[in-house]
C-alpha cells in the first residue's frame, strides 16, 4: 500500500446532494428565511398520483396535513353505484357476493348503494405483477393437488381426468379479484367500505369518507402496502377510488415539498408547502395522461386555489402552442386564476427542437430543463472523478418548431427522495426533466411564500414569477441563453420590481411572415440562402381576475379596473439585436393594442453546417436595469450542401465530458435514406476510460412530431476493445435513418455527461434514394407530400409505377412488394351527441356541461389471435395539440368484458378468439355542433395478415403474363444512373388476396427497391367481388326414351305456391303458442305429405317445437325440462323420425369422399339433410329419455338414472344408453348439443373426466359471438357441474371468482 495514500473514509455522507438545493440557492434561502419555506402555498402535482403512505409526505414543517386532497382526474377509479335493499344487515354486492355489513355504521336514510371494481384496474403494473405472482403461486398448489389426484388412477376415465386437469392449467389466466363497494350517507357525508379481501365480511370494516374532509386513508392491499383514498360525486352516485397509477408522482411530490423533521437534508425544496395530488395518468392506458384527466385537473387547480402547478408529464406535439387544453391552461389557469404552471421540457435531447408538450412548447407554461451539479455527482452517481456541471445530455433542447426559446430555465434534474410504500423503497434515485420541474416548482413556492409574508396585499402574477426566475438565472451551457434558477436572486428581483404594475404584463410575439411563429427559425437551405425580412407583432397580454367575468361582476367595478389598466398602459421600448447579422429599429412604442416592427436577417455569410443563435431583446426605456421585458429568439441552422456526391465527410471530431457537436446537412431532394458511419481511431490510450455517446439525428417536417423523423442511438466506445499492446482497436458503428428530401437533417453527437477522458470520432455520411414519379398506373399516396408511397388498384390487373434515381447512381434494383396488413373501414351502427351529466365534466372557461359523441362499431374477426389496430385519424394520436378535449375507445367481447382501453393514442390489440366485438368510442368537446360532423365517421381497423401477400413485380409488361416473348432490351435492374428512370409492373391480378378481404378493403405493406433506399409505403385497394360465371351449357343430345321419362316435369305456378305455403306452415309449428293449433297443423301436414322426406320435415319441425333448447340448454335446466307427457311425445316423434331418416342418412356416408355427377350431388344434398334430421332426433330422444330416467323427486343434475320399466317396454335407462350409442355413431360427440344430451348418462356412469374434456376443448376454441351466447353459457354451466362432481374445488372457486370479470353485468363506461 502506498504510504502516502489516505485510506480513511469520510466522516459523513454528502447528503445535501440527495435533494440538490444548494446550486439553486434554495437551501440557503430557507436557512435565511425559515418562515418562507412554502407555507401558505398549495402546489398542484399533475402526475401519477401521490402515495398516501410515502415518507416525508404526511405533514408540512408546521404540522399541517401535507396533501390537502387526492383526486383521480381520469375516472379510471370510478365505480358506478346502484341502490339495493338491506336484509338482516346484508346486501347483495354488485359482484353477486352477499356482503355482511358493520352494525355500527350509521345510515339514517336507509339507502345502500353498491358497485364493484376489478382490483387489477386500480393498481400499477409492478403491484399487479407481484399480486399475480403471489396468486399464481397460491393457486398452483391447489391446481397441482387436482392434477396429482387426476393422475392417480388408470383407465380411460383417469386419462381423461388427467387431460382435463392439464387443459385447465394450460388455459389458466389470473384475472384478479373484484372489489365490492358499499356506499351510504351517515347523515353528514357519504362514506364507503371496500371488500378488499373478497370475503364479503364487512362487519369489522371501517367506512371511509372523502379524504379532503376526513383525512381517511385505507389499504387496498395490506401485503403490498398499497393505499387508497375516496371521493364521492354526482350526489353519491359515483364513487371514486383514488390510487397511484405509478411511482413517478410521489417522487415528484417529494422534490417539491417533502418534510422530514429528523433529516433536514432529505427535505424537499419547499417543505412548508401543501400539495394537491391530481392523478392524470390513467390506469387503463398504462398511466398515460388523458384529455379528460387534464381537463379535470385544470378545474381542480382552480378549485383548490393552487398558486403553483407542476406537470412532469408530456408528449411530442405535431403543432406547438395549440390545442384545447393548452389554451385553457394559458387563459384560465395561468392568466385568469393566477397559477404559475411549470412543466418538464422532456428527455429527448440532445438534438434541437426535441421538446415535449406542454412543457417547452406552450406560451404561459414555464418549461424546465435538467441540470446536473457537483453535489448531485457526489451523492447520487458514484463517480470516482467529477466533471463540469451543466445540462444533462438527454435534456430536450429548444427552440420550438415555431421558433420560441423552448427551455425557459434549468433546475436540478435528479434527486433521491420519497417513493411509494408499495415499492418497498423509502427513497429512490430518479433523473429527468421530470425532476427538474418540481425543483423549480418548489422554488416558486418559496418565492410565493415570501411574497405572501412580506407583500400580503400585493398581487403576485405568474408572469412576475416567470420573469424573476428567468431574468436572474445563472448562465450555463444553453445555446439560447436559459440559465440555472437562483432562488435568492429571484426574490431580490421580485422585491425590486414589486411596485411596477407593468411586471404583470406578458407579451405575445408573432412573426407575421411565418405562419405566426413565436420566433425566427431559419432551418432549411432556402431559408438562409438570401437576406430575409420579417414583420414582428408584439401584443401585451394583461392578467385578468377570476371575478371579472360579466356574470360575476354585478356592478362592473372589476371590469372597470381591468379596462383602466389597459387604457393607462404604455411602454417605450428600446430594441437591441444580439448579432451583427440582425438589424432592428432602435425603439418601439407599444400601447395596449401592441405594435409591429421590422427585422432584417442576413445569414448568407454564416458558416454552413453550424448552429447560429441570437435574440432581439426589448427593454423598458424607464427601467433598463431590470433586463429585457420580452425577447425574440433567432435561430439559424444553415445546412451544409453535400453536392453531387450526395455524401459528406464531417472529419474527426474531438469530445470531452458533456461535449456536443452539431452539424446540419441539406438533405438532397430525392433522398430517402442516409447512412452515417462513425469510426473510432485506434489511438485511444489503454488507460482511458470507456465512454458512452449519443448519435441523435432529427428532421423537422411541418405539423409532424419530431419523433416521426429521428433516431437516437447509444454508442459504447472502448468497452472490451483494447489491444494487447495498448490502444483500442478501431470500432465502427453504422446509423441508418429514413429521411425526407429537402428538409435539413441535424446530426448531433454527444459524449454522455458523466463519461470521463477525451475521445475522437470520425463521421462520414451518404444518402441514397429511389423515388416514385408520375407513372401510368400507380397513384402517388398523399400527392405532393414529402413522404412518397404508392396506391395500387387491384381492378387494374397490372399496375405500372415509374421510379427515378435523382441524386446518384443506384445498384441492385430488386423490387419486392409485400402486404402484411388489411385495413377495413367500419361505419358506426349507433352515434349520439349529448351533454355530460357528471359534476366534473364542465368547461372551465364557460362553466357549461361538456358534450360527448358516443359511437359504437361492430368488429368481427375471422381468426383466433387476431392482431388489430383501431384508428380514428380525425382525433387519435393527439393529446396536447388536439382540437377535441379527449378521444377514447374500449373494446368489448360478446360477454361485455372490456379487453382494452386506449386513450389519445391507439396501439395494437390481440383478440384471442374469433368472434363479434364491440368498439365504443367517446369524443369530448365543448361544442355539440363540432361533434355532429363526426357522427358517421368511419373507424379504421387494421388487421395483421397471418400470411403476408406478395405482389410479383417485373420490369416489362409482357413478362407479367408470359415467358414466350423475349425482350432482350428490357431493363434488368442491375443499375440505374443518376437522373435515370425505370418502370416496375405489379402483377396485381396474380396476387393471392386473403379470402376474407372485401371490396373496398385496403391491403397495406411496403415496397423495397434495393438495400439502401428506404422502403416505400404500399397500398392495394381490393377490387369488386368476383362474379361467378354461369356454367357453359353442354350441347343437347338425344336422350333415350327411358331417361326422358325419368326427367322431373317442371313445376306449375300452383305447385310452387303450394310448396311455399307448406314451408310457411312448417315454420309456424315452432311459433304456434296454442298446443291444439300446433297439433292440428302437424296432423294436416302429415296427412298431406306424400313422401318420407316430406313426413320427415314435419316430424323434424315438431321436434324443434318440443325441444327448442336442444342446442342451448342443459337437459335439467328449467328452460329445457319437457315434463313427462312432452318427454314421452318427444321420444315417440324422435323414433318415427329416426326410422324415416336412418337409411337416407347412410347414403350421405357413401358420398362423403366424392359425389361426381349432378344426380349424385343432388342425392347427397338430400342425404345430408336426412342425416341432420337423424342427429337432431337422436339428440332430443337422449334428452327426453334422460329426463324420464331421472328420479321424479329431484330435478338436480346429480339425480341418478332410474332404470324402471316404461309401460312394459324396454327400461328407459337402457333405451337412453342405446340412443346415446347411436348418437355417438352418427353425430359429432364433441358438439355442444350432443355433449349436453349425453352428459346425464356420463354423470350416471361417473365418467366426469370424459364428459369434461370435450367441454373444455369446445369452450377454449368457440368463437365469441352473440349468436352462440346461450350455447356458451350452457357449456360453462356444464363445466361447472362437472367440476363439482369431480370435487375439483380449486377450479370451481376459480371460475366462480372469474365470473364477474369475464361476464360483467354491463359495459364499463369510458
Amino acid at each position: 500500500m502506498d504510504a502516502g495514500l489516505d485510506t480513511t473514509p469520510r466522516t459523513e455522507y454528502p447528503a445535501a446532494g440527495l435533494q440538490p438545493r444548494a446550486d439553486t440557492q434554495a437551501a440557503e434561502f430557507v436557512r435565511k428565511y425559515p418562515e418562507y419555506d412554502g407555507r401558505g402555498v398549495v402546489v398542484a402535482v399533475l402526475d401519477t398520483g401521490i402515495d398516501a403512505g410515502a415518507k416525508g409526505l404526511q405533514t408540512t414543517s408546521t404540522g399541517q396535513r401535507k396533501v390537502v386532497d387526492y383526486v383521480d382526474c381520469t375516472g379510471a377509479g370510478d365505480v358506478g353505484l346502484q341502490d339495493v335493499e338491506a336484509t338482516d344487515n346484508t346486501v347483495r354486492g354488485a359482484s353477486g357476493r352477499t356482503l355482511r355489513l358493520n352494525a355500527a355504521w350509521t345510515n339514517p336514510t336507509g339507502v345502500w348503494r353498491v358497485g364493484s371494481k376489478r382490483l387489477y384496474d386500480l393498481v400499477p403494473a409492478d403491484v399487479r405483477a407481484r399480486m399475480v405472482a403471489e396468486r399464481d403461486g397460491r393457486f398452483s398448489k391447489r391446481a397441482a393437488a387436482v392434477r396429482d389426484a387426476a393422475r392417480a388412477g388408470s383407465g380411460e376415465e383417469s386419462e381423461a381426468r388427467a387431460a382435463a386437469a392439464a387443459a385447465l392449467e394450460a388455459a389458466y389466466v389470473d384475472g384478479g379479484s373484484v372489489v365490492d363497494c358499499v356506499v351510504f350517507h351517515d347523515g353528514s357525508q357519504w362514506r364507503a367500505a371496500l371488500d378488499t379481501d373478497g370475503s364479503g365480511d364487512l362487519t369489522q370494516a371501517e367506512a371511509l369518507g372523502a379524504y379532503k374532509r376526513t383525512g381517511d386513508v385505507g389499504l387496498l392491499s395490506r401485503r403490498q402496502l398499497f393505499y387508497y383514498t375516496l371521493n364521492f360525486y354526482d350526489e353519491g352516485r359515483t364513487l371514486s377510488i383514488v390510487t397511484c397509477a405509478g411511482s413517478h408522482g410521489t417522487h415528484v411530490a417529494g422534490i417539491v415539498a417533502a418534510w422530514h423533521a429528523d433529516d433536514a437534508a432529505a427535505c424537499g425544496v419547499a417543505p412548508g408547502a401543501q400539495l394537491v395530488s391530481l392523478t392524470i395518468g390513467d390506469h387503463r392506458a398504462g398511466s398515460m395522461e388523458t384529455g379528460t384527466g387534464l381537463a379535470r385537473a385544470a378545474a381542480a387547480i382552480v378549485e383548490h386555489g393552487a398558486r403553483v402547478a407542476n406537470m412532469s408529464y408530456g408528449e411530442p406535439s405535431a403543432t406547438p402552442n395549440a390545442g384545447q387544453w393548452v389554451q385553457a391552461v394559458a387563459q384560465e389557469v395561468v392568466r385568469r386564476h393566477g397559477c404559475a404552471f411549470v412543466a418538464s421540457a422532456g428527455n429527448e435531447g440532445p438534438a434541437l427542437t426535441t421538446l415535449g408538450a406542454p412543457g417547452g412548447t406552450t406560451s404561459g407554461i414555464i418549461s424546465v430543463g435538467a441540470y446536473v451539479g457537483l453535489e448531485q455527482m457526489a451523492a447520487e452517481y458514484g463517480m470516482y472523478a467529477r466533471v463540469r456541471d451543466g445540462v444533462f445530455t438527454w435534456s430536450s433542447r429548444g427552440p420550438t418548431a415555431d421558433g420560441a426559446r423552448g427551455v425557459d430555465v434549468y433546475a436540478p434534474g435528479s434527486a433521491v427522495t420519497s417513493f411509494p410504500a408499495y415499492t418497498r423503497e423509502r427513497r429512490h434515485l430518479s433523473n429527468g426533466t421530470s425532476m427538474s420541474a418540481p425543483s423549480l416548482s418548489g422554488v416558486l413556492a418559496l418565492l410565493a411564500s415570501a411574497w405572501l409574508r412580506e407583500l400580503p396585499d400585493a398581487r403576485l402574477t405568474p408572469h412576475r414569477l416567470r420573469a424573476a426566475v428567468t431574468r436572474t438565472a445563472k448562465p450555463i451551457s444553453d445555446a439560447h441563453g436559459a440559465g440555472l434558477v437562483q432562488t435568492d436572486a429571484a426574490w431580490q428581483f421580485l422585491k425590486a420590481q414589486a411596485a411596477r404594475a407593468a411586471e404583470d404584463v406578458a407579451y405575445s410575439v408573432r412573426v407575421d411572415d411565418t405562419r405566426g411563429m413565436r420566433g425566427i427559425y431559419l432551418r432549411n437551405a432556402e431559408d438562409s440562402a438570401r437576406v430575409r425580412f420579417f414583420k414582428v407583432a408584439v401584443t401585451p397580454v394583461f392578467p385578468t381576475a377570476a371575478d371579472a367575468r360579466l356574470e360575476d361582476d354585478a356592478d362592473g367595478s372589476r371590469g372597470q379596473q381591468e379596462s383602466q389598466a389597459q387604457f393607462d398602459f404604455e411602454q417605450r421600448v428600446l430594441l437591441v439585436a444580439r448579432a451583427p447579422w440582425l438589424a432592428v429599429p432602435e425603439s418601439l412604442y407599444v400601447g395596449s393594442a401592441g405594435a409591429p416592427f421590422s427585422v432584417r436577417v442576413d445569414a448568407t455569410q454564416l458558416e454552413p453546417g453550424r448552429l447560429h443563435t441570437a435574440s432581439i431583446d426589448a427593454y423598458d426605456s424607464r427601467n433598463v436595469d431590470r433586463g429585457p421585458i420580452f425577447s425574440v429568439p433567432v435561430t439559424v441552422t444553415k445546412p451544409l450542401d453535400v453536392g453531387a456526391a450526395a455524401a459528406a465527410d464531417l472529419g474527426t471530431l474531438s469530445f470531452g465530458p458533456a461535449d456536443i457537436v452539431r452539424r446540419f446537412i441539406a438533405v438532397p431532394r430525392g433522398a430517402t435514406s442516409v447512412e452515417i458511419v462513425v469510426r473510432t481511431p485506434n489511438t485511444l490510450p489503454q488507460d482511458a476510460a470507456p465512454a458512452l455517446f449519443y448519435v441523435h439525428c432529427v428532421q423537422l417536417v411541418p405539423d409532424t412530431r419530431f419523433k416521426r423523423h429521428h433516431v437516437r442511438q447509444r454508442i459504447d466506445l472502448g468497452h472490451k476493445s483494447y489491444g494487447a499492446e495498448g490502444g483500442a482497436s478501431e470500432q465502427k458503428h453504422v446509423v441508418t435513418l429514413a429521411v425526407v428530401g429537402g428538409a435539413t437533417l441535424e446530426v448531433c453527437l454527444a459524449q454522455f455527461w458523466s463519461q470521463l477522458d477525451r475521445h475522437d470520432l470520425h463521421v462520414r455520411m451518404s444518402f441514397a434514394g429511389l423515388v416514385p414519379v408520375a407513372g401510368a398506373g400507380a397513384e402517388l399516396a398523399d400527392a405532393g407530400a414529402l413522404e412518397p408511397g404508392l396506391v395500387l388498384h387491384a381492378a387494374h390487373a397490372v399496375v405500372r409505377a415509374d421510379f427515378a434515381a435523382p441524386m446518384r447512381a443506384e445498384h441492385g434494383i430488386k423490387p419486392a412488394a409485400t402486404l402484411n396488413a388489411l385495413r377495413r373501414a367500419l361505419r358506426p351502427h349507433t352515434s349520439r351527441v349529448a351533454p355530460l351529466q357528471g359534476e366534473r365534466d364542465t368547461c372551465l372557461a364557460t362553466g357549461q356541461a361538456m358534450y360527448a359523441l358516443d359511437l359504437e362499431y361492430r368488429l368481427d374477426t375471422w381468426a383466433d389471435s387476431a392482431e388489430v389496430r383501431l384508428r380514428l385519424p380525425a382525433v387519435d394520436t393527439q393529446i396536447y395539440e388536439a382540437w377535441a378535449e379527449d378521444f377514447a375507445l374500449s373494446v368489448f367481447d360478446a360477454n361485455k368484458r372490456r379487453l382494452a382501453t386506449q386513450i389519445g393514442y391507439t396501439d395494437k390489440i390481440t383478440l384471442r378468439l374469433r368472434g363479434d366485438y364491440l368498439v365504443r368510442v367517446r369524443i369530448r368537446h365543448r361544442r355539440a355542433k363540432d361533434l355532429d360532423a363526426l357522427k358517421d365517421v368511419p373507424l379504421l381497423a387494421e388487421f395483421k395478415l397471418p400470411t403476408p401477400v406478395t405482389v410479383a413485380t417485373k420490369f416489362d409488361l409482357a413478362s407479367v403474363f408470359t415467358t414466350t416473348v423475349a425482350n432482350s432490351g428490357a431493363y434488368r435492374g442491375e443499375f440505374v444512373p443518376r437522373g435515370g428512370r425505370f418502370a416496375v409492373f405489379f402483377d396485381v391480378l396474380g396476387a393471392k388476396l386473403p379470402t376474407d378481404a372485401k371490396p373496398g378493403d385496403v391491403l397495406c405493406g411496403s415496397l423495397s427497391l434495393n438495400g439502401r433506399s428506404s422502403n416505400l409505403a404500399l397500398e392495394l385497394v381490393v377490387p369488386p367481388a368476383k362474379i361467378e360465371q354461369p356454367k357453359t351449357e353442354q350441347p343437347k343430345t338425344e336422350q333415350p326414351k327411358a331417361e326422358q321419362s325419368e326427367k322431373a316435369p317442371s313445376k306449375s305456378d300452383v305447385d310452387q305456391l303450394e310448396e311455399a305455403l307448406r314451408k310457411v306452415r312448417l315454420d309456424h309449428i315452432a311459433k304456434a303458442t296454442d298446443a291444439a293449433v300446433r297439433t292440428r297443423l302437424i296432423d294436416e301436414l302429415l296427412a298431406s305429405s306424400s313422401t318420407d322426406e316430406q313426413r320427415a320435415e314435419v316430424l323434424h319441425a315438431q321436434l324443434n317445437a318440443l325441444d327448442p333448447a336442444r342446442e342451448s340448454a342443459l337437459p335439467w335446466a328449467d328452460s329445457a325440462r319437457l315434463g313427462e307427457p312432452a318427454a314421452r311425445t318427444a321420444v315417440a316423434v324422435a323414433d318415427q323420425l329416426i326410422a324415416l331418416t336412418r337409411a337416407p342418412a347412410l347414403t350421405a356416408r357413401l358420398f362423403e369422399k366424392s359425389a361426381q355427377s349432378a344426380a349424385e350431388k343432388e342425392q347427397k344434398k338430400h342425404a345430408d339433410g336426412a342425416r341432420t334430421q337423424l342427429i337432431a332426433a337422436l339428440t332430443t330422444k337422449c334428452r327426453a329419455l334422460s329426463q324420464l330416467a331421472r328420479d321424479d323427486a329431484t330435478s338436480e343434475e346429480s339425480a341418478e338414472l332410474v332404470d324402471h320399466d316404461d309401460e312394459g317396454s324396454e327400461p328407459v335407462a337402457s333405451r337412453y344408453e342405446q340412443a346415446a350409442q347411436e348418437l355417438r355413431q352418427w353425430g359429432d360427440a364433441a358438439a355442444p348439443a350432443a355433449l349436453m344430451a349425453l352428459v346425464p348418462l356420463q354423470i350416471a356412469q361417473k365418467q366426469y373426466g370424459r364428459a369434461l374434456q370435450p367441454v373444455l376443448a369446445w369452450l377454449g376454441k368457440a368463437p365469441l359471438t352473440a349468436a352462440n351466447a346461450a350455447q356458451r353459457a350452457a357449456m360453462a354451466d356444464l363445466r361447472d357441474v362437472l367440476l363439482e362432481k369431480l370435487e375439483w374445488t380449486a377450479w370451481s372457486d376459480y371460475f366462480r371468482e372469474m365470473a364477474p370479470i369475464t361476464h360483467p353485468a354491463d359495459y364499463e363506461p369510458l
